[in-house]
């Protein structure tokens, strides 16, 4: 019973480090241009490339959609930023992973928007 107690605690510590690292990433890098733009809503692919050029571009969804790939800087801080690019040059998708990540864990979806 005090093993069962005392890895239920480990795992409750081990979540909340991650959630505090997850939020101390939006506090870092929220107000980084490209995250504002796209929160201003209607952002497109040319908006994206004038504030910044990714460092690489990936095809996603058999070619169906683009994959942004940045890298933001804050103060001497450095955090991977996917932005999805929808067939019809819109931003259907962001968040704080690089596209790979996003596109193992399915946020780059054709049929739906996504945000992580």
């Amino acid at each position: 019973m005090r093993r069962l107690i005392m890895g239920s605690c480990a795992a409750v510590l081990l979540a909340g480090c991650s959630t505090f690292e997850g939020i101390s990433t939006i506090m870092n890098f929220n107000d980084h241009a490209i995250p504002t733009r796209i929160y201003a809503g209607g952002a497109t692919k040319q908006d994206m490339l004038a504030i910044q050029q990714p460092k690489r571009v990936i095809a996603a969804r058999t070619g169906l959609l683009e994959c942004l790939d940045y890298q933001l800087e804050n103060n001497g801080k450095k955090q991977d930023f996917y932005v999805g690019i929808t067939d019809a040059g819109r931003v259907g998708a962001y968040g704080f992973i690089g596209c790979e990540q996003a596109i193992k864990e399915g946020y780059l979806d054709v049929s739906k928007a996504s945000v992580r």
